[in-house]
């Protein structure tokens, strides 16, 4: 074993080991208790970890000489943004996801899950950790919040090849700033800055999960330009609609706006906009007299639907019966 600080300025090696156990009991300390197990020539297990960072951004490397699962506990109060430098490794979040990630790809490991991580022999990789209130505060930003919202991550990566660069700009940063003992090191501010903005970043260019708050807080988008799309739906929902209409709306391109809305509405921009219409349907079907004149074609064409098999199909799955039984009810 050798744990080395032979420059403040620099990441410390604090494992380099050929022992499993030893580099288990170390490595959990630093992060949080985990499995580690070789899965291929245990003989040639070995690994390599080192750290070092600023007030709230730790900085760590790792390797492993032979094929290997590291399996955590959650790491609840963080979370880290790991990118694979050398190899490929295939991360799994049991019954959930799973994910290969190649050389110069991201990754996110939410706080609130478990994870697998397979490790190709010789791989190695970087993660950024940042506490979980950090990010938290980020997304309520992000979405015009006074208070933290819970942010969770899938594993996909960055959105876009876009969103990929402006991560790596902002990553490549912060490298710097903890391998040169840059000013973070000792002024508050400049860290604090530094920190606020990886997590900034970091909600604006990777994945969330379906289910997390940001995507359920559609009245409170902070993407100006899905906004603006919205704000046409809303208005004009029982006109003829396009993507490109509403791309036109937003400024953006149709595809762009397809990944805007996917990012933090969950959903995309026609289906957003089929979801708006069947809920006026639902509510005229709601307010008819069902010994009227009104039929449900008449509601479902006022709407938008032309295809009526379509639109029962899809009142069905959305309100759990026919359009023609709100409409007796």
């Amino acid at each position: 074993m050798n744990a080395s600080a032979a420059d403040d300025s620099r990441m410390r090696t604090l494992v380099r080991s050929d022992d499993l156990d030893e580099t288990r009991e170390l490595i959990s300390t630093a992060y949080s208790p985990y499995e580690l197990r070789a899965l291929s020539r245990p003989q040639d297990f070995s690994a390599w970890y080192a750290e070092g960072g600023f007030p709230g951004v730790t900085l760590s490397a790792l390797s492993y000489g032979t094929e290997t699962l590291v399996a955590p506990e959650p790491l609840t109060t963080y979370l880290l943004v790991c990118q694979v430098h050398r190899g490929r490794v295939r991360v799994e979040s049991p019954g959930r996801e799973e994910q290969f990630v190649d050389t110069g790809e991201t990754y996110v490991l939410d706080p609130h899950r478990r994870f697998k991580v397979f490790w190709g022999a010789g791989a190695r990789m970087t993660t950024l950790r940042l506490s979980r209130d950090v990010v938290d505060r980020a997304a309520g930003e992000a979405l015009g919040h006074e208070e933290p919202v819970q942010a969770r991550f899938a594993l996909g990566g960055a959105v876009s090849p876009a969103a990929a660069e402006s991560w790596s700009g902002i990553s490549a940063a912060v490298h710097r700033e903890v391998m040169a003992g840059g000013v973070a090191h000792t002024n508050p501010l400049v860290a604090a800055q530094l920190t606020q903005a990886a997590a900034t970043a970091l909600m604006a260019t990777h994945r969330l999960l379906p289910g997390s708050e940001p995507v359920r807080h559609i009245g409170c988008v902070a993407h100006p330009a899905v906004r603006r799309a919205i704000q046409l739906i809303e208005e004009r929902s029982d006109q003829p609609l396009t993507l490109s209409d509403l791309a036109v709306a937003a400024r953006l391109s149709p595809r762009a706006l397809q990944e805007a809305f996917k990012r933090y509405v969950g959903r995309t921009p026609l289906a957003y906009l089929r979801d708006v219409r069947l809920d006026r349907a639902h509510h005229d079907l709601v307010a008819a007299d069902a010994d009227g004149p009104v039929t449900v074609a008449e509601i479902a064409f006022r709407w938008g639907f032309s295809n009526l098999g379509r639109f029962a199909s899809w009142y069905r799955r959305r309100y759990g019966h026919a359009p023609s039984v709100t409409l007796r009810a």
